[in-house]
């Protein structure tokens, strides 16, 4: 926490003035802090109490102290085959295999989509900077081991030689140092109008942070909290203390001929105030406002040692929890493990018993004629303990007869009421945790099909999902805070990384002085860039629970190769978007050559991802090519059969046609060189694959036109013997 002590506050909120040191209102200050985290206390104790024991369980503290005690004096095992961990890390797995994340929409006419995308791109910035996905985990292994668990979320300057200011989340490994307010409805505490956070600073460190504070410990704590009485020997324990504080404000209704604004007294400059002074009139109304505003304290058992305003309107810190129930009134929250303690005790019982069973049973006897060992005694003794290669005796008779050979008796095994008593015990416990793992999934997976193991694991999570799903409900209050602090925290026009869906990063500027939500400008080497302003628009979160973007990836191409061999005619047609997703070296480059080789119908198709001027030029040139094919085809029509007798009005023709391709192909080069400039390299490698393919149409009609105007030549020369030059002219 030494860090982020401090939240830092926009220099353009006013913090509430501190209680007067050492007198009636901070003591009437400190007081009512303590009542509230004594009521903390107090409301929380028995979900503690569970708490504290489920952790313990899951640790492997699973036998009862007073039969482990007897169970050890008598020398007697107490074996733990500890499930409780693979029960909860099933549950946790799963969720950082498929991690909920963040999404942004606009809201409102004033809000803009490529805005929207630019703060998701930004949050998930924000988590990855401050790992958030350990806050995240550890919060949730929390939720799901003993029913509660917390993040927070923080704002710190960029760094030492900057003013600027960053959005963090920090993880809050110990849920017992949190005290929310005990009245909340909401899951995730959205609602809360006050919380704590308790914590240990080495005496050291305390002094040097604050030199003339008194080292006075904030003496109340919960259960699960550090121990009080080791840590004053080293520590100094103190306290953040968020709540709310009612503000009172004046608001102004500004004459017209100054700006007809309705704007608060205390943030006009002090010479217009000044002025309203002297000029009454300037006000054409005013009335006092009661706002509410967030505050943060740092406090001992005695005095505040640090007080800021938080920026954002909800506390933050986020709640997330487990199974609750509520029973008249009192609230209670648990994990997996709260209901399974009794089926694992159960499973250790049995399985001790089972083993002190197998272990205290005489090992399984020889039977045989008396006298048959006579003189190897010794080696038969050791027979059960050593492993010989044979055992001599000695051949008998009876009545004539001779004896058959020593024979050892069977091991009975361990009772069957015992083997399947720990079977259910087993079998208990996958039923209250709504989670199997059995040995039976294991062996079907050799015969059952792809489907039918996910519906089998579908059947599994469907049982916990629940968890899951009150971690997103968290992440959306989360992704709230950060909406509403992020154009009070990045108040300054900068440059920002934000990180986009395939983690790729991308450079963008944010400039809150502008009017709408986002603008263009250029970079200084001439590109155009973006600008955005968050304060302008509405938003809202959602939460998308599902395998990250590598992972959606990777089963698109798997689809794709699924329905090309289904398909197998699909393969020219598709193999680019196959490239495309394929998540090895140079899959890119392969998918743009695949695109360049398509059919020319098949590369129209993707025109409108061009830009505009891009797809004007491509239509212009294709419509001048459609114009002299139907030129080309009516000569065509005219020729007839008498093409030999037209050479040289055929040169003519050819050449002229030369001519005007090779202009149409030199204007095209001269337009698309201009173009390709101010694209990026993607499209036009794109582009110059749609030009290679317009191209080479245009040289194979060049040819054919060639071939063809040997013919009208031929019919021309035929025309002029037959009729005569006027003739000729005028038909």
């Amino acid at each position: 926490m030494a860090e982020y002590d401090a939240p830092a506050a926009s220099a353009a909120v006013s913090s509430s003035p501190k209680p007067k040191k050492g007198g009636d209102g901070e003591a009437e200050f400190l007081k009512i802090a303590k009542e509230r985290f004594a009521r903390a206390i107090a409301a929380e104790s028995e979900n503690r109490s569970n708490g504290i024991d489920d952790l313990k369980f899951k640790n492997g503290d699973q036998w009862p102290a007073q039969i482990k005690a007897q169970r050890s004096s008598e020398r007697r095992p107490c074996l733990t085959i500890n499930k409780m961990k693979t029960f909860v890390h099933q549950i946790t797995n799963d969720q950082r295999q498929n991690r909920p994340s963040i999404n942004v929409s606009p809201v409102g006419d004033k809000s803009d989509p490529e805005t929207a995308k630019m703060l998701k791109g930004l949050i998930r910035q924000i988590e990855r900077q401050s790992s958030a996905d350990v806050a995240y985990d550890t919060a949730f292994d929390n939720a799901v081991s003993n029913g509660w668990g917390y993040w927070r979320i923080l704002t710190a300057y960029e760094s030492d030689t900057s003013f600027d200011q960053v959005i963090r989340v920090m993880r809050i490994r110990n849920p017992f140092r949190v005290y929310l307010d005990p009245d909340i409805q909401e899951p995730e505490g959205s609602d809360a109008d006050w919380g704590f956070i308790s914590d240990l600073i080495v005496r050291e460190k305390f002094k040097a942070q604050h030199p003339k504070a008194d080292p006075v410990d904030w003496a109340d704590v919960g259960l699960g909290d550090e121990d009080k009485w080791w840590s004053t020997q080293t520590h100094v324990r103190i306290a953040e203390y968020f709540c709310y504080e009612m503000r009172s404000r004046k608001l102004l209704a500004l004459n017209a001929a100054i700006s007809g604004a309705l704007v608060f007294e205390d943030e006009l400059p002090e010479d217009m105030r000044e002025a309203i002074r002297q000029n009454p009139a300037l006000v054409v109304n005013e009335r006092e406002v009661s706002q509410k505003t967030l505050k943060w304290y740092k406090m001992t058992g005695r005095e505040i040692l640090e007080e800021n305003e938080w920026l954002g309107k909800w506390i933050p810190i986020v709640k997330v929890i487990g199974d609750e129930t509520d029973v008249d009134g009192k609230v209670s929250l648990a994990g997996v493990v709260r209901d399974a303690k009794d089926p694992q005790r159960m499973y250790n019982f049995w399985t001790t018993a089972e083993t002190e069973l197998i272990a205290l049973a005489p090992k399984a006897p020889w039977v045989m004629e008396e006298g048959q060992v006579e003189g190897h005694e010794q080696r038969w003794k050791e027979a059960n303990n050593k492993s010989f290669p044979y055992l001599l005796y000695k051949g008998t008779s009876i009545a004539g007869k001779p004896s058959p050979p020593p024979q050892r008796q069977p091991f009975a095994g361990p009772p069957a009421a015992v083997v399947n008593a720990k079977m259910s015990a087993a079998q208990d416990m996958m039923a209250v945790t709504g989670i199997r793992f059995d040995s039976t999934l294991a062996e079907r997976t050799y015969d059952e099909s792809g489907r039918a193991l996910r519906e089998l694991k579908r059947v599994s999570d469907i049982g916990s999902f629940h968890y899951v799903d009150n971690l997103a409900r968290s992440l959306r209050h989360t992704g709230r805070i950060f909406i509403d602090l992020i154009p009070k925290v990045y108040d300054t026009k900068r440059v920002l990384t934000i990180l986009r869906e395939d983690d790729k990063e991308e450079q963008v500027e944010i400039d809150p002085r502008m009017e709408q939500a986002r603008g263009e400008g250029k970079t200084e080497d001439g590109r155009v860039r973006s600008i955005y302003n968050p304060k302008v628009g509405e938003y809202e979160v959602a939460v998308t629970i599902g395998p990250n973007f590598a992972t959606k990836r990777i089963e698109a191409a798997e689809s794709m190769l699924g329905f090309m061999k289904a398909v197998p005619q699909s393969g020219p047609v598709i193999g680019d978007l196959i490239a495309k997703n394929m998540d090895w070296p140079g899959a890119e480059e392969i998918a743009e050559r695949l695109a360049a080789s398509l059919p020319p119908n098949l590369q129209k198709m993707s025109v409108g991802k061009f830009p505009p001027e891009a797809q004007a030029l491509i239509q212009s040139l294709t419509g001048q090519l459609e114009q002299m094919q139907q030129q080309h085809n009516q000569a065509l029509a005219m020729l007839g059969d008498k093409e030999k007798d037209r050479q040289i009005e055929r040169d003519k023709i050819n050449a002229d046609y030369a001519a005007q391709t090779e202009k149409t192909v030199k204007t095209w080069e001269a337009q698309m060189t201009k173009i390709a400039a101010d694209m990026q390299e993607k499209l036009c490698a794109r582009l110059d694959g749609q030009f290679e393919a317009v191209a080479n149409q245009v040289r194979a009609m060049e040819e054919a036109y060639r071939k063809q105007q040997e013919t009208d030549a031929n019919i021309e020369a035929l025309a002029r013997q037959a009729l005569g030059p006027q003739n000729v002219t005028a038909a």
